[in-house]
Formats: C-alpha cells, sequence, structure tokens
C-alpha cells in the first residue's frame, strides 16, 4: 500500500504497487494500486450528463480522503488475522475545481481488510444531495505481473464487450482465456461468473488472483501496449509489459441513487499459490 498522510487526512492506492513514472506529490492521482473511479469512468459521452465536466474518471482517486478508524483481529490461525481500515470522502473535502463541476452533496466510504491471503475492499456511497444523481464506480486494480506474454485471465467467455481501441466496438468474447499481446481496453458486461481468475504466469509456479465482486455489473480489462506507454507522462515507456489492469465495477450504465439513499460494493481479491 502507498499511503501520503497530510495530518489525519490520505490519499491511498493499494495493491501490487505504483508505476515506476507515478507521481506521489498529491498533484495528481497515483498510477497503480487501487485507484477508485467515482463518479465518472473515463469521460462522458453525453456533452449534457452531469459528469461531463468532469476529469478523466472523476473525483474519488485525486481527492484527500480521511481516516476514520482501524481495526485488527488475533485468530489462533494468524492466516485468518485481518486488519481492517475506513476512509471517507464528502463532497465538501473535494477540490474547488471539482466540487464546481459535480457539486452533488454525497458521502464515501471506503473500507479495506487484509489478511494473508486475500484483500478486501468495498465502497458505500450515499447521496446527501436533494436531488438524485447518476454515477459510475469502478475498482481500478492494478496487477504487477512478471510477463504480459505470460498473463491469463479465466471468467469472460461468451460475455459482450464494448472495444474502446475500436472506437466502441461491441462483440462477444469467444477465447476461455484472455491474453494480451496488444492495446487492450474493454468493459465486459453483465459479469454473472463469481470469479475471475488472473493468472500472472509467474516462472517459480503459477500465482493466480481470484476476482470474486459484490454488487458490480462489468469488469475493464486493460493494458496501453506499446504507443500509449509513450504518451503517458506517469507510466514508463516499457512497464506495459510487466502489468495488466482488470477492474470490477458498473460502468457501462450508471447507477441511479435516489436522495437519502445508499449504494454499497466491493471486491475481494484472493491469491492462490
Amino acid at each position: 500500500m502507498s499511503v501520503q498522510n497530510l495530518e489525519n487526512k490520505v490519499i491511498l492506492t493499494l495493491g501490487s504497487g505504483s508505476s515506476a513514472e507515478a507521481i506521489l506529490d498529491g498533484t495528481k492521482a497515483i498510477r497503480g494500486g487501487i485507484p477508485l473511479v467515482f463518479p465518472q469512468f473515463g469521460t462522458a459521452k453525453n456533452p449534457n450528463d452531469a459528469t461531463a465536466k468532469l476529469p478523466q474518471h472523476g473525483i474519488a482517486r485525486s481527492s484527500i480522503w480521511e481516516f476514520l478508524s482501524a481495526t485488527s483481529s488475533d485468530n489462533k490461525d494468524h492466516n485468518d488475522d485481518e486488519v481492517t481500515a475506513t476512509f471517507g470522502l464528502t463532497g465538501s473535502q473535494t477540490p474547488k475545481n471539482l466540487r464546481e463541476a459535480w457539486p452533488k452533496k454525497f458521502q464515501l466510504i471506503y473500507t479495506v481488510s487484509l489478511t494473508a491471503r486475500t484483500l478486501k475492499t468495498s465502497l458505500k456511497v450515499k447521496n446527501e444531495d436533494n436531488e438524485a444523481f447518476n454515477f459510475h464506480v469502478l475498482f481500478h486494480t492494478y496487477f504487477l505481473a512478471p510477463d504480459i506474454s505470460k498473463v491469463s485471465i479465466l471468467g469472460l467467455s461468451n460475455l459482450t464487450y464494448t472495444d474502446k481501441v475500436l472506437n466502441g466496438a461491441r462483440a462477444l468474447e469467444s477465447r476461455e482465456k484472455v491474453t494480451i499481446d496488444q492495446e487492450v481496453d474493454r468493459i465486459y458486461e453483465n459479469v454473472t461468473s463469481d470469479e475471475i481468475v488472473v493468472d500472472l504466469g509467474e516462472e517459480k509456479g503459477n500465482l493466480n488472483v481470484k476476482i470474486s465482486n459484490t454488487n458490480l455489473r462489468d469488469t475493464v480489462v486493460w493494458n496501453p501496449w506499446i504507443d500509449k506507454s509513450r504518451g503517458m507522462s506517469d507510466f514508463d515507456d516499457e512497464e506495459y509489459k510487466v502489468m495488466v489492469c482488470v477492474e470490477t465495477g458498473t460502468v457501462a450504465d450508471y447507477i441511479l441513487l435516489s436522495p437519502g439513499q445508499n449504494w454499497e460494493g466491493g471486491q475481494i481479491l484472493s491469491v492462490a499459490i
């Protein structure tokens, strides 16, 4: 976990580390770990959408969160020991330019729980506005892989996806194992499988990460490959060879949340060696 602490407030990223070129001074979202996407995935397609003035991936990943609490459990079987931390973000905590771009009143509660073999992340969204609002949510998980040519993703077969590399073309995934040998930026829709497995292809025995989700409908697979890597200032030109993003969320369609109502969803990453 990479954490920036400012008194009792943090900008945080979780997962397998950040890009070698990630900017860690708080001026830009951290590239790596598990950035939180809310309330807009990418940029809005319709200029009339309420989120149309927001930057790429919204406000949560680039705002300063408040640390709320931490707990730990000590079990006889130490593999079951669990540490949990909770963080909060409200509209009033976001930078002024983002509040002006999306002036909704909301509260986010982000809970992170860690055991020897699992990482659980969940997000609760409360609408504190006097009107309903739409939002996307995504756990933008980065995985570090020794060799992208040996990575495969299972659990996406027979799902319809939107291919952002091909200008939003839609197709059906026919492969049992999704592999990466070019730029990939796909939204797999209506993921009904209980789990997705990311085989990271470790040379000394396979390392598989199982992704289970709650109340999330879509899965994004992303690798920028050669040309796009060279165009990102916070991403090393060669890092596409050692990473893949497999991201659970709801981004193909918006979630509608009425005033005073709550929404909650999350994921569990489980490691099997």
